[in-house]
């Protein structure tokens, strides 16, 4: 089974997979997106803002496409920018002193990340790789600023939005900690899913070893895990595709269903 990662901006073939349709060039522009597909329309931090405050927005934020590979930023790198993914995927990680490679978290539409950068002018404390062909915006600290002075209720909304991936973050681990193997896959499945907007078919967003380490796993033990899963019904996976057979089962591995009075 050969591993590909994922893209956002796809285009459906034969086999009813979708194949990447690939972005051409790396440029900056202003963002240009369509009123209705600004990239802060999927950022809760945002969708708060009237038509003058989005308006304004859209006049300061700026659109980079990147390819597969490239670094957004690089641990240790310093920059005052607030990066928001409008199309695609990214990894956040850092290596250790021993080279081991650690992954954060997975990056989707809707996501954002350099708040640190941002307001503290710190140095990025973990390295933004593009697993995919993607479009990010970003906006600068004195835009943001100016931004701020226009919409006072945006810190408000900002200190939200940060303390939910903080939440998130803690709970996306504390429950990893205590989950079996077929528990964890079975949650990735479901991130994925959920955050791919699917319905029963998602493709998998990042490299298999990729998976592994952020589940504590081998990619041997994965692939195993997967097509056990395959064979008890709950799945059909095909290359780089996976059709969920039964969601509701997947979710019961989980969160067993509760039981009736």
């Amino acid at each position: 089974m050969v591993d590909s990662p994922c893209l956002t901006k796809d285009i459906t073939i034969g086999n009813g997979c979708t194949h990447p349709e690939q972005f051409r060039g790396d440029y900056m522009m202003v963002c240009a997106h369509e009123a209705k597909d600004t990239c802060f329309s999927k950022v809760s931090l945002f969708q708060h803002l009237d038509d003058s405050e989005a308006a304004l927005l859209s006049s300061l934020l700026h659109t980079r496409r990147y390819n597969k590979g490239e670094m957004v930023v690089q641990e240790g790198e310093r920059s005052d920018r607030l990066n928001v993914i409008h199309q695609g995927c990214v990894k956040l990680s850092k290596y250790n002193e021993n080279g081991k490679e650690h992954i954060i978290r997975f990056l989707f539409p809707g996501d954002f990340f350099g708040q640190d950068s941002l307001l503290h002018q710190k140095p990025h404390a973990a390295n933004a790789e593009v697993l995919e062909p993607s479009a990010i915006c970003s906006i600068g600290k004195h835009d943001f600023d100016r931004l701020l002075e226009h919409d006072p209720k945006l810190a408000y909304h900002f200190l939200l939005a940060i303390s939910n991936l903080l939440r998130e973050t803690d709970e996306w681990n504390s429950s990893l900690s205590a989950m079996t193997t077929e528990q964890k896959i079975a949650k990735l499945l479901l991130f994925f899913h959920n955050r791919n907007h699917a319905r029963h078919e998602i493709r998998l967003p990042v490299f298999k070893k990729d998976m592994a380490l952020l589940l504590g796993i081998t990619p041997e033990t994965l692939s195993r895990k997967l097509a056990m899963m395959q064979a008890q019904g709950l799945l059909q996976v095909t290359g780089n595709c996976i059709l969920i057979l039964q969601l509701e089962q997947l979710r019961e591995r989980i969160e067993p269903p509760a039981l009736s009075q």
